[in-house]
């Protein structure tokens, strides 16, 4: 099913190129066109919705699994309406923290998806407006990187784990512009990822929504 989607998402990515491309342009005057920006997201991504406290006679565990983005996207805008962008993103999906008598150990799971896609926006098809609403599809590698370290009085390990699966995130924002230069806005969307071909943090699966805040600029 997820294989499906997948290949529904490509078929959908390279369809926009194709219709946006074959649209007349309607503006006297480029507005975004060969324009280039930066953006730079935080927010959430949850794919459990999972945290949880424990405490015992001397040992303490924390555990959450709502994680943190961060994230940042070149864009270049090929018409008024339509920008290409790729960018990388850190998604601490899981982390946990446990102290027991004299020995301390931690483990986070981060995945970091590389992607390419492109931004539609609609209202640019008519008008020129510094309210921008767009819809997204990207694609792309997904790296899962596992971290777990044990401390203790005498003893201390490390140990990394890294396997890599190919996904994708379609979404929706709003961005508003701010002058000629600045912009901020508002995203979402979901990621949809294969599996990892070996668990990472105890899971083969990271698909799941995110939510971020963006500021960025243009030149």
């Amino acid at each position: 099913m997820k294989n499906n989607f997948l290949f529904l998402l490509t078929v959908l990515f390279f369809t926009s190129i194709n219709f946006a491309q074959n649209i007349e342009d309607e503006f006297t005057e480029n507005y975004l066109k060969d324009r280039s920006g930066l953006d730079f997201k935080i927010g959430i991504y949850n794919n459990s919705s999972v945290s949880q406290v424990s405490a015992g006679p001397g040992s303490f565990t924390s555990s959450a699994a709502l994680g943190f983005i961060g994230s940042v996207d070149y864009h270049y805008w090929f018409k008024d309406y339509l920008s290409f962008r790729i960018g990388a993103s850190a998604l601490v999906t899981e982390a946990n923290s446990t102290f027991e008598g004299t020995e301390a150990s931690s483990e986070t799971v981060t995945v970091i998806p590389v992607l390419a896609g492109v931004n539609f926006y609609p209202l640019q098809l008519s008008n020129q407006s510094k309210v921008l609403p767009y819809l997204s599809l990207s694609a792309g590698p997904y790296i899962g990187v596992y971290s777990r370290n044990v401390a203790g009085v005498l003893t201390m390990e490390s140990e990394t784990a890294v396997e890599t699966a190919f996904g994708g995130s379609a979404g929706a924002g709003l961005d508003f512009l701010i002058g000629s230069i600045f912009k901020i806005g508002v995203a979402a969307s979901y990621n949809f990822i294969t599996d990892f071909n070996k668990p990472i943090g105890g899971k083969t699966n990271y698909s799941g929504p995110q939510y971020s805040f963006k500021f960025g600029f243009l030149f």
